[in-house]
């Protein structure tokens, strides 16, 4: 929940002359949101914009890990809300793991694991969901 908290305030502290629409801010995984007529950026890449309650972004697959996106999920933008455009796994999360991504068997089936015992994801947590259709 602090990693939601945090990518929705400004990278340097607000004041009161600039308004929360020309703030710059930091989606969770690292995307660079320029608000007020900017970019998002990861990098020195462009891959996406801001919106007024997130960002629409195209998605990158992240190499090495099991995240990942159809190429139909590539070629238009998505609505992110506070995630960047390669976010992948869990952030802030220290003892949560996914041990199952639902791109295998069982289908569409998402596991998570705790290394401490009960897993207890907090009231302000986000979590953002890849869908595909099934014919895929």
């Amino acid at each position: 929940m602090m990693e939601v908290q945090d990518a929705e305030l400004p990278k340097s502290g607000p004041d009161e002359g600039t308004p929360s629409t020309a703030w710059t801010t930091v989606q969770v995984g690292g995307d660079v949101v320029y608000r007020g007529g900017g970019p998002v950026t990861n990098g020195s890449q462009i891959v996406g914009s801001p919106v007024y309650d997130g960002v629409l972004s195209r998605l990158t697959s992240v190499p090495g890990t099991e995240c990942g996106c159809t190429s139909d999920s590539k070629d238009r933008p998505q609505a992110l809300w506070v995630f960047s455009s390669g976010a992948c796994g869990t952030y802030g999360l220290a003892d949560v793991r996914i041990t199952h991504t639902g791109w295998t068997n069982p289908t569409g089936e998402i596991t998570l694991s705790s290394n401490k015992g009960a897993l207890k994801i907090r009231s302000g947590s986000g979590m953002l969901l890849l869908v595909n259709d099934r014919s895929q």
